[in-house]
């Protein structure tokens, strides 16, 4: 009897290349380029929670339109569905990536030199990787590098592929990553630090301006990601160009699996459905980012941690929900600064969920009102829309993976707190261990 040939699972693997030509699998997302394509706004703002894809769509646009890999499209794409549909401009630009996650935000002093090498660095990327479009090459890495000029040098690039006759795609990772780090501080050196270097005059402000410039020659696309829309007000007058995505419906599964992805990703790999003990649906499925997007769909980590450990130990594992998630728990417990929204996320706990609405932009001066507060939470994957109810929605707790966030806060708060609160969470405390653990939901 022939053996069933399975495919690697890409658990931590956010490298479309690698994953498309070392036999991983692939849980194919290409249609949305096509609709991005087809969007009358080139320059385009969309978040999600974090672990849930945004780096590996980064790489797949990268690969997707990048004019150096123009020979490598069939083995890339062949199979899937963009493939099949090629656009317009596959293959059509230069390609200008940041990544603002990892920067220095102990000192406004560190976060201005770190921020600074960051664009330098990715700069002096972009021509080594456009080397043969552009002459003197290196010896324009070298005056970079010596010159240290930060801003100035994304101009430069700009510059370089106007004389050459190439159109750019800027790609922004992690737009807002010091801009949560700042958040999470929650200390007036994290605000100044904010507003200094985001207001007028600010580095963070000039390096939106400088690819706003670049729109008017050779920047043709821009794709921003992040977790959190907190600076989009403050960019306004800077960059008010880009048109943000990321509640519209037709884009609700963009990222993230649904049910039938991941059925299909359960053949691919080879993960035997009778090892997995758990409601999967209720332990990681549940994200709906607008009341009329047509599926829920599953945190893709959630899911490749579960099938990763399956297929490790070819048994039900023994830890149900990832230690990752702890990170939004401790960045959660930050970012609560008044009492007012304590007293909301412990509304939030007892019901399983609250009624707002969703806020599409806001500033780090509006963080201590309820409804921006809880409007954080949701683009954080904390909160999820559940219905609409009377010209609002009802969000709720996701799954059970993210209600243990909840409760290990809730059990940490009533320490820290509890001349304020008095909450017993005996039950809780043991629910989170039999969820955890044996994948228990009802423990009794």
């Amino acid at each position: 009897m022939e053996t069933k040939t399975v495919k690697r699972l890409p658990y931590g693997n956010s490298n479309f290349g690698r994953i498309m030509t070392e036999n991983y699998a692939y849980v194919d997302k290409t249609r949305f380029i096509e609709q991005l394509e087809n969007e009358s706004n080139s320059y385009q703002f969309f978040i999600r929670p974090r672990k849930f894809g945004k780096s590996l769509f980064f790489s797949l646009l990268e690969h997707y339109y990048d004019v150096n890999r123009a020979n490598n499209f069939e083995k890339l794409f062949g199979d899937l569905y963009i493939g099949k549909h090629p656009t317009p401009q596959k293959n059509a630009y230069v390609v200008l990536k940041f990544d603002f996650s990892g920067i220095d935000t102990s000192s406004e002093d560190n976060f201005q030199l770190s921020f600074s090498r960051k664009i330098q660095d990715a700069v002096c990327q972009f021509i080594t990787l456009y080397r043969n479009l552009f002459p003197n090459a290196d010896a324009l890495i070298l005056r970079l590098i010596e010159e240290s000029p930060s801003v100035q040098s994304i101009q430069k690039a700009i510059n370089m592929a106007e004389s050459t006759g190439v159109k750019m795609f800027v790609i922004i990772d992690e737009y807002d990553h010091f801009a949560n780090d700042l958040i999470a501080m929650g200390t007036h050196l994290g605000k100044d630090v904010y507003h200094n270097v985001i207001h007028a005059n600010g580095s963070v402000r000039d390096f939106y301006e400088a690819l706003k410039i670049g729109t008017k020659t050779v920047i043709e696309r821009i794709f921003i990601t992040g977790i959190s829309p907190v600076m989009l007000d403050d960019l306004t007058s800077g960059f008010n160009i880009a048109v943000n995505l990321t509640l519209d419906p037709k884009y609700n599964e963009m990222m993230g699996f649904t049910q039938q992805e991941v059925e299909a990703l359960m053949l691919e790999t080879g993960v035997d459905p009778n090892l997995i003990i758990v409601d999967m649906e209720a332990y990681y499925d549940g994200y709906l980012f607008h009341e009329e997007g047509e599926h829920r769909v599953y945190n893709p980590s959630m899911i490749l941690y579960l099938f990763y450990q399956i297929l490790q130990s070819q048994k039900p594992p023994k830890n149900i929900i990832d230690d990752n998630l702890k990170t939004d728990y401790s960045r959660l417990r930050r970012m609560v600064q008044n009492e007012d929204n304590r007293n909301t996320l412990t509304k939030i706990i007892q019901d399983n969920g609250i009624i707002s609405d969703v806020i599409n932009k806001f500033t780090i001066d509006r963080l201590e009102d309820t409804k921006y507060f809880i409007s954080l939470l949701f683009y954080m994957g904390l909160l999820t829309v559940d219905k609409a109810v009377e010209g609002s929605l009802r969000l709720k707790i996701p799954n059970y993976s993210i209600r243990t966030v909840y409760w290990e806060y809730l059990e940490q708060m009533t320490l820290e707190w509890n001349k304020e609160v008095t909450i017993d969470v005996t039950q809780q405390t043991d629910a989170v261990w039999q969820l955890a653990y044996p994948g228990n939901l009802s423990p009794k």
